[in-house]
């Protein structure tokens, strides 16, 4: 037996365990070997082999063609161009010798012979040859239209690697200079009666991807039969035809966008095409629609195709509509019908257009203008269909096992609801706000007065209507808001409709500003919502609301809300959240009432929180109940501080300054007795927020304390919201002391002792363990190195900070991976680009390496210059002077450790990260090769020496690490000679895009196909 069919033999028996085999373990083994097998050489010759022997099943047939396929896609280099254009001629033997099926046979193969004509340029015609091979036999016709079919797809496919150049050169090759000539193909198949039964349906299938590629103008086939042939198509019962009619029209209707043109007269042509041509069709088609008993009977698929035609006609279309209503009137009802439709899923494809609509009507016509009420009288009715699809089904609330909703599809349909709520404000805009508003209205009125009583759904769905519709409502509003507000007062008692009631009156709050006089109903209003457990949710919220917006007109009721606050929350009817809402109104209405009153009422409300957090505290155990209630009342005192508002106010100011520096005692209390529990530690952590960020100047004389608690939270309890603090604390540091040096020494203390903590939990556990410590750690370093770069990086710490970065890389979770690569960028990005400043100024005497001082930080001349926080990064990297960046240290950093750094990038690259995270780590690879190729040379002043070869060493010893089956050898010397190639120039960004393309080029030959 010689070799090749020894390797058949291999192939055929692999796939029989794969196939046909019992044993998991013995098809798992096969599924590994077929795998290696795709990525060897020896895969060329013996698929070829199999695709020619014929006797084998289909099935090995297929599996041989796609591992051709793959590696024409991945390994294209292995073959050269004499081999490639032998291969050609094979695949077309085989595919004219599987002109009868397997179908799955014929388009692995035709995907394999456009891959080949993608990337073979000596292959000068594909067009033409393939047309010679099988035109004149009609039953290899349906191959070549499979072929044409996946063409421009492949020419597409992005696992292809072209330069730019040869990409635009073939793509002109293979399809734009072919355009016209696969038209006059494609009618002759038309016009052919010795062909296949779905001749057709495969003509329409080429058709439809070269007008989705763009190669097809409307202009090449509005005379042809084609055009036809795509509608006839959509009356067909065949589900497969219909989709691709579909695509055919859509695509049609694409291509007369106004968008697209340059040429006036090319404009003018496709104007008239459409309302010739295409505005019948479609015409058609929406009183095919209306006949479908397809779309009677709910048929999903059915459905969204005919709202995808008008969907898109519509945005093609948008300002013809509006300048020509005449024409076009056809066209909106049918779009109107479309939004009648019972298919959640495909109306929601028709909201953009009712935006677009909306907007070209405000755009382009007057109010008295005859379009204008044409289309006010459209949105009108779209209001109506809008409500009666926002009403909850009647099996919302049923349980999943007797048939109702499952808690997906609830989820679903509230998202819906928001959504299409958009189209309504859309509405309003157009038809006016009073008269928008009398819909709901009326139907609300109906079911609370009329004689027939409606469904609680029907109500509900007018008042969901009503909140949609706020935004666009303006306060001045006097002739239905009133009526709706007096209405409420004769509402029924339903739970559902006084949820929905009351989230109206939050809604309209900034209209009660300009409407005092309903602020005392309003507020009974919710205040009686509160005694319904179902109710209290949208009271709190709306409550939140109306002391925001009204607070001036209800501080004089503080003590009543206050004593009503307490009464609510003793009685447990609201949750932990609601209670929180409740305590951010309080925070508005007392922010407006009046001294003397102001520090009675501050006073009220937090020291009796004071008094029973110190309670608590004084237990000598706690349950979980006593954890919540200590975690809910640092909530609502924090809540309470934060959206406080009393500046100008000294007496106020002197209370809160009293309270805040009672407080921190307890705070302290519960951080040393309960700071390892995650609800309580969360709660300290926002409550201290607050203060750091709200009330700096209280906090001042505290400060170290604050800071040594977050530092004592960490070390002991390793718990990342303490890192969270920590990152707090730095982003507002400069106003925590009264100098911006003691507080970067304050806060470079507190990052290098919370770094010692968190190297130390790192040596004994591995970061995909700890995903969220390790995320909230190096997002912590990232800013700490921006915002205090020279004390940072002369941190006593720093150095084991750098390696414990690079061995965070490793880590699978993606924001956590993220964070760790965000830091490189902060740390290396700004380095390279000092680098280059020091090299084009070609000088180095500003450059200041002074070893750290007693406390890890250098002397002050070397962060004289740092930029503070309160800039943002933009200005920083510009404010930096050049004497106060630590390059050199990170210069000899990255040469001491670059190479495991590169390591841990590479595999990155290679195999761990995430797809969106490779980008940012390709810009690390690159500052580090600048930084090695450059720091040593330009920190000792050599400007004239070549860039040192340092990074190409590094890739190379890790690529030789590499089998040649996940990336061959020419390959790897294709790499190393570009990296060396940009490199010695100095070309950072090509150096760049070199290791996105290896990326993106090993992904897709060893993970693009699992």
């Amino acid at each position: 037996m010689s070799n090749q069919q020894q390797s058949v033999s291999e192939v055929i028996n692999a796939l029989n365990s794969l196939y046909q085999g019992s044993d998991l373990v013995g098809r798992e083994q096969a599924n590994a070997w077929l795998e290696r097998f795709q990525n060897t050489t020896e895969a060329w010759t013996t698929s070829d082999a199999i695709l020619g022997t014929a006797e084998l099943g289909p099935e090995t047939k297929v599996f041989a063609a796609q591992t051709l396929r793959n590696k024409i896609i991945n390994d294209f280099s292995e073959i050269g161009e004499q081999g490639a254009l032998s291969l050609r001629d094979s695949l077309v033997t085989h595919l004219r010798n599987a002109r009868r099926g397997p179908q799955p046979l014929i388009t692995q193969l035709c995907l394999s012979l456009a891959d080949l004509a993608v990337q073979l340029g000596a292959w000068t015609n594909p067009f033409v040859d393939m047309t010679s091979s099988f035109l004149s036999d009609p039953e290899s016709v349906s191959c070549l239209l499979e072929f044409l079919a996946v063409l421009p797809e492949e020419v597409l496919n992005e696992r292809i690697v072209l330069t730019s150049d040869f990409f635009r050169q073939r793509s002109n090759e293979l399809l734009t200079n072919r355009a016209g000539d696969l038209i006059q193909l494609l009618v002759q198949c038309l016009q052919q009666t010795d062909l296949k039964p779905d001749t057709h349906t495969r003509v329409l299938v080429c058709f439809t991807s070269w007008l989705k590629n763009g190669e097809i103008t409307l202009v090449m086939v509005q005379n042809t039969p084609l055009l036809e042939l795509a509608f006839a198509a959509l009356k067909a019962d065949d589900d497969s035809l219909f989709d691709t009619a579909v695509d055919a029209v859509c695509g049609i209707i694409y291509e007369t966008r106004s968008e697209n043109d340059d040429d006036p007269n090319s404009a003018q042509a496709k104007n008239a095409t459409v309302e010739r041509v295409l505005v019948p069709q479609l015409n058609g088609i929406a009183t095919q629609m209306r006949g479908d008993q397809n779309v009677a009977d709910g048929d999903e698929e059915r459905i969204r195709g005919y709202c995808r035609i008008f969907a898109e006609a519509g945005d093609a279309w948008v300002q013809r509509m509006v300048l020509n209503m005449g024409v076009f009137e056809g066209l909106v009802s049918a779009l109107v019908d479309c939004m009648r439709l019972e298919s959640l899923d495909a109306i929601a494809m028709l909201f953009d257009f009712w935006n677009n609509l909306a907007d070209r009507t405000l755009e382009y016509t007057a109010s008295c203008d005859p379009a204008r009420r044409s289309l006010v009288t459209v949105f009108e009715t779209i209001i109506d269909i809008i409500i009666i699809h926002l009403k909850y089904p009647a099996t919302y609330d049923t349980n999943e096992m007797r048939g109702g909703m499952t808690a997906k599809e609830r989820d679903e349909f509230r998202e819906f609801r928001h959504n299409i709520g958009d189209v309504l404000k859309d509405c309003v805009c157009v038809v006016g706000q009073s008269k928008a508003l009398l819909h709901p209205y009326n139907i609300i009125v109906a079911g609370i007065e009329g004689n027939v009583q409606l469904p609680w759904q029907d109500i509900e769905a007018a008042l969901f209507a009503l909140r949609a519709m706020g935004a666009e409502i303006s306060p001045s509003e006097n002739e239905m808001l009133p009526k709706i507000m007096d209405m409420f007062a004769r509402f029924p008692p339903h739970p559902k409709l006084r949820y929905a009631a009351t989230l109206v009156i939050g809604r309209y709050t900034e209209w009660t500003y300009e409407h005092p006089q309903y602020v005392q109903f309003q507020l009974n209003y919710i205040a009686e919502g509160f005694k319904m457990r179902e109710v209290a949710a949208a009271s709190a919220q709306s409550l939140k609301f109306l002391c925001q917006d009204c607070a001036r007109f209800l501080a004089e009721h503080w003590a009543d809300l206050l004593k009503f606050f307490n009464e609510i929350v003793s009685s447990n009817t609201l949750d932990e959240g609601d209670v929180i809402e409740f305590s951010e109104a309080l925070a508005h209405v007392v922010s407006a009432v009046p001294e003397p009153s102001t520090s009675s009422a501050i006073e009220s409300f937090c020291m009796p929180v004071g008094q029973e957090l110190g309670a608590l505290l004084q237990k000598p155990e706690f349950g979980e109940s006593e954890k919540q209630r200590i975690s809910l009342l640092l909530d609502r005192l924090g809540v309470f501080l934060r959206f406080l508002y009393v500046e100008n106010n000294e007496p106020a100011e002197m209370l809160l300054s009293r309270i805040i520096n009672e407080s921190w005692p307890l705070v302290n209390l519960t951080l040393q007795r309960l700071g390892s529990d995650t609800l309580v530690s969360e709660s300290v952590a926002k409550f201290v927020r607050v203060l750091v960020e709200f009330y700096p100047n209280v906090l001042r004389p505290i400060v170290p304390q604050v800071v040594d608690a977050a530092v004592a939270g960490f070390q002991q309890t390793g718990l990342g919201i303490y890192l969270w603090l920590g990152r707090r604390i730095l982003n507002v540091h400069h106003n925590l002391a009264a100098e911006e040096s003691i507080s970067l020494q304050l806060v470079t203390q507190m990052v290098e002792k919370m770094s010692e903590a968190a190297l130390a939990l790192f040596q004994g556990t591995q970061f995909s363990d700890i995903p969220e410590t390790t995320e909230d750690y190096f997002r912590l370093v990232e800013r700490a190195v921006e915002t205090a770069p020279g004390y940072i990086i002369n941190m006593l710490t720093f150095p084991y900070v750098f390696q414990a970065a690079i061995a965070a890389l490793e880590v699978n979770q993606f924001h956590a991976q993220l964070s760790v690569i965000n830091a490189w960028s902060q740390i290396l990005n700004p380095t390279k680009r000092h680098i280059r400043m020091m090299h084009s100024s070609r000088s180095t005497t500003q450059i200041v390496s002074s070893p750290a001082g007693a406390q890890g930080a250098p002397p002050p001349s070397a962060v004289a210059g740092s930029s503070p926080a309160s800039s943002s990064r933009t200005q920083h990297h510009r404010n930096i002077r050049l004497d106060t960046y630590p390059v050199e240290q990170i210069v000899d950093l990255c040469v001491k450790h670059g190479f495991d750094l590169s390591v841990k990038l590479l595999y990155g690259l290679m195999r761990q990260f995430d797809r969106e995270a490779v980008s940012d780590a390709a810009d690390v690879l690159t500052s580090l090769t600048a930084i090695v190729s450059e720091g040593p040379l330009v920190t000792k002043a050599q400007f004239d020496a070549p860039p040192l070869p340092t990074m190409c060493e590094w890739v190379q010893a890790i690529l030789s690490q590499v089998p040649d089956n996940n990336y061959s050898a020419a390959d790897k010397q294709a790499l190393l000679k570009a990296l060396d190639e940009h490199i010695q120039g100095r070309h950072w960004l090509r150096v760049k895009a070199v290791v996105n393309d290896f990326a993106a080029a090993f992904w897709r030959r060893n993970l693009g196909n699992k």
